[in-house]
């Protein structure tokens, strides 16, 4: 039996491996074989089982789809060393022993084209951030123009209040 590892080269989970000994299932459930954190994945999305030629993977009724080498699966196929499995976003590469002692790693970089740098979120203002941080864990998720209006309803409610007793009265001393 040939020694077999998945290795994910692309996506969330990138670096991530699994020793291909006996069955493998692959999915969002943390208690699958080799989880991923790749929200196009379903909970139990496929299943590798190795053989002595190989292996075999099979689609376990997933939402989108598993593909091998750019095919989608209809049923059961063959997989060998150089494979690319592709689930959700992430890219699963099966390699050989001898892959892995040429190339420790196979994680492909992100091209510097689809690189973005951090970006600070648009919709806090750091000003009104440093006057109250009740909660410093749930802080940077506080968004700065829904606390602004949540202040202005109530003053809004009392002069529509008022508005409304104004047009009553008028129309009552006529």
């Amino acid at each position: 039996m040939a020694e077999l590892t998945l290795e994910v080269v692309e996506g969330p989970d990138a670096g991530t491996t699994a020793s291909l000994a006996g069955t493998v299932e692959i999915g969002r459930d943390p208690a699958a074989d080799l989880p991923l954190r790749d929200e196009q994945a379903s909970r139990h999305h496929a299943r590798i089982r190795a053989q002595a030629d190989g292996a075999v993977i099979e689609d376990l009724g997933s939402s989108n789809g598993t593909f091998v080498n750019h095919n989608e699966l209809h049923g059961p196929a063959h997989v060998s060393a150089g494979d690319e499995v592709l689930i959700g976003v992430s890219v699963i590469q099966v390699r050989s022993a001898r892959q892995v002692a040429a190339q420790r790693s196979a994680v492909r970089a992100v091209p510097p084209a689809l690189a973005i740098s951090e970006r600070r979120p648009t919709f806090t203002d750091p000003v009104e951030k440093k006057k109250a941080a009740v909660v410093p864990e749930l802080d940077r998720l506080r968004d700065a123009r829904t606390k602004a209006q949540a202040r202005l309803a109530p003053f809004a409610l009392v002069v529509l209040v008022v508005f409304i007793v104004a047009i009553y009265l008028g129309s009552q001393s006529t």
